[in-house]
């Protein structure tokens, strides 16, 4: 059940130079294979050849971390958006039924205001359906707290006139 890795290389006639890429492999805590390839072009460097390779090594290595950070970037960027759409539509579908529960209970609300003062109770005024669909995210969650605030509030009232209905009806008996 544990991972095994094999580690070694060839030097292919690069005396030395396959250990000192499995160092740069080791130093830089990468798990891989990385290939270094040079030819002879007719002139013996010497040992500054093996600093050639690892330079190389680790340029590749230091790119594929890059390009692999991106990618991982990238990824949690589409989840966001995924995300974010759905909280989004969630947003519309709850500020339109909490439009239709404020529009009720202020309904409800003068509905009872004329019953404690006796009058006719004056229709409510129409609403316009909200385009929430064409709004951020940002602008929608404020909105959802204001909702809520809303209700709070009109319910609020609400307690209030029913106490006082209820002081009237006291009274009378």
């Amino acid at each position: 059940s544990k991972p095994l890795f094999d580690t070694g290389h060839d030097d292919d006639g690069e005396s030395w130079a396959g250990g000192r890429l499995a160092r740069v492999l080791n130093d830089t805590q990468v798990s891989g294979t990385v290939v270094v390839a040079r030819w002879y072009g007719g002139q013996n460097i010497g040992p500054v050849r093996f600093a050639h390779i690892e330079n190389c090594a680790k340029e590749a290595i230091w790119k594929w971390k890059v390009a692999t950070s991106e990618a991982e970037k990238e990824e949690t960027s589409k989840k966001q958006r995924v995300d974010d759409e759905a909280r989004k539509k969630e947003l519309v579908e709850e500020l339109t039924q909490r439009d239709h529960s404020v529009f009720a209970l202020r309904k409800l609300l003068a509905e009872k205001k004329a019953k404690l003062s006796g009058e006719k109770a004056a229709p409510p005024t129409p609403q316009k359906e909200v385009e929430y669909g064409t709004m951020g995210l940002d602008v929608l969650k404020r909105l959802d707290k204001a909702r809520d605030a809303t209700i709070a509030a009109i319910l609020k009232q609400m307690d209030k006139v029913d106490e006082d209905l209820e002081l009237l009806e006291g009274l009378d008996d």
